[in-house]
């Protein structure tokens, strides 16, 4: 290797790790500013990807990259293939796109990864700086909620997704005996659960229990046994505590949900958010018996569920609204058993290849795969009360990431290698 390439090599590196690292910071910063690091990894992917064609430069591919690439292109080609058979507008296509824009990333990362070194502390610092600006939002501007200009669930679940994964990274620390890292990225971890916390985003919550066995799991013969109860029983405190803080609203949250469900089961009232969310998934499901393949679209879900009201099926509430509430409901409505399984793909396929290396005797490989496995499994969970996809955030930030992690998983199963 000459000095010359190893200097652009050097460049390449600095600056795809710095995008990642942008992304992870400024992503909850302000209204649309989760666009600004993807924009400029996409941008490089491009371009690069461009490069390798036009040099006829060979790219070393395995099988996974290839079900990866097939699972995401699947994806968006039900999109197209529900416009074509149901109508509809072209900007439907805007979102699952970004499944698209993320597939040159892939080749970019076979030779410039984001390195774990990297992201082990910048994960962290984005954490911390989630709670902050929830902090912020909440007892400075006195919103009634963090990020109420930003669509303040799904900024709750990300920062959810963020509090999770330094979480996984303190227990890393902790598994390596470095105390000082244990400690403030257990804080970090605590400044993710309350910027989560103080959006009130309910649906982030669902999945805390199992993705914290999931990371007690994976290290349970590294850490000892008394550590692990210290660890878990010292999170727990502070989350409860933090839940019966009125300012934070989360008993207040937690009360809304149990007058829902009596509402909706006792006096048959769905118009209440949870109520209504119980009409929109049976309001789907109906859909889904009568369509089963490719659904009936976007366009046509409104007038559906109006004539749905007219029959006396479904509240009038669910007219007020353009998704289910549910991703896997959504799709089977919108896009039919097709659907589902393209959705059904994009989670699976991935989460097989981080899966099957989370027991891996090597750290870095262990904590790499234990990172993209919160990641799928934590946006899955955001899916079963909300459409996590039918917002551009959360379709960059799920196919966003799984590609980080997917590449900087092959770079430390290839260093292992060697």
């Amino acid at each position: 290797m000459t000095i010359l390439t190893f200097i652009k090599q050097n460049k390449m590196l600095a600056l795809t790790n710095s995008a990642v690292g942008l992304y992870f910071l400024t992503t909850l910063l302000f209204k649309g500013s989760h666009n600004i690091g993807f924009a400029l990894l996409v941008v490089t992917g491009i371009i690069f990807a461009i490069y390798h064609f036009v040099k006829k430069q060979p790219v070393d591919f395995i099988p996974q990259d290839k079900w990866i690439t097939v699972s995401f292109v699947f994806y968006v080609l039900v999109f197209v293939l529900s416009l074509i058979f149901n109508g509809g507008k072209i900007r439907e296509l805007d979102n699952p796109s970004r499944a698209l824009l993320v597939l040159p990333l892939i080749v970019l990362f076979i030779q410039y990864p984001p390195k774990l070194k990297w992201l082990i502390h910048i994960i962290p610092l984005g954490a911390f700086t989630a709670g902050i600006i929830a902090i912020f939002h909440r007892f400075i501007l006195h919103y009634s909620m963090a990020f109420e200009k930003q669509m303040h669930i799904q900024s709750g679940d990300i920062a959810m997704s963020l509090g999770m994964f330094s979480f996984a990274i303190a227990i890393y620390f902790s598994s390596k005996k470095q105390v000082k890292f244990t400690a403030l990225y257990f804080i970090a971890a605590l400044f993710g659960i309350l910027a989560s916390i103080l959006s009130t985003a309910r649906g982030g919550w669902i999945g805390v229990p199992f993705i914290l066995l999931l990371i007690f799991w994976t290290y349970r013969q590294q850490l000892s046994k008394k550590l692990l109860v210290t660890i878990s029983t010292g999170l727990m405190l502070v989350i409860a505590t933090t839940v019966f803080i009125p300012q934070t609203k989360v008993m207040q949250r937690i009360d809304m949900v149990k007058y829902d469900v009596n509402e909706y089961f006792i006096n048959h009232n769905a118009d209440t958010s949870i109520g209504a969310r119980f009409d929109m998934w049976k309001s789907a499901w109906l859909m889904a018996k009568e369509k089963p393949i490719l659904g009936w679209g976007n366009e046509n879900i409104i007038p559906k569920r109006q004539l749905q009201v007219e029959q006396n099926l479904v509240s009038p509430v669910v007219v007020n609204f353009s998704h289910s509430h549910n991703q896997f409901i959504d799709d089977l409505a919108k896009h039919g058993i097709l659907g589902l399984l393209a959705l059904l793909g994009i989670f699976l396929v991935p989460l097989r290849y981080f899966w099957k290396n989370i027991i891996s005797s090597n750290s870095a490989i262990k904590l790499t795969a234990l990172l993209g496995t919160i990641h799928i499994i934590s946006v899955m969970f955001y899916g079963l009360s909300q459409a996590f996809f039918a917002h551009n955030s959360g379709v960059i930030f799920y196919f966003l990431l799984t590609t980080i992690f997917y590449g900087t998983l092959k770079e430390q199963i290839k260093q292992a290698q060697h």
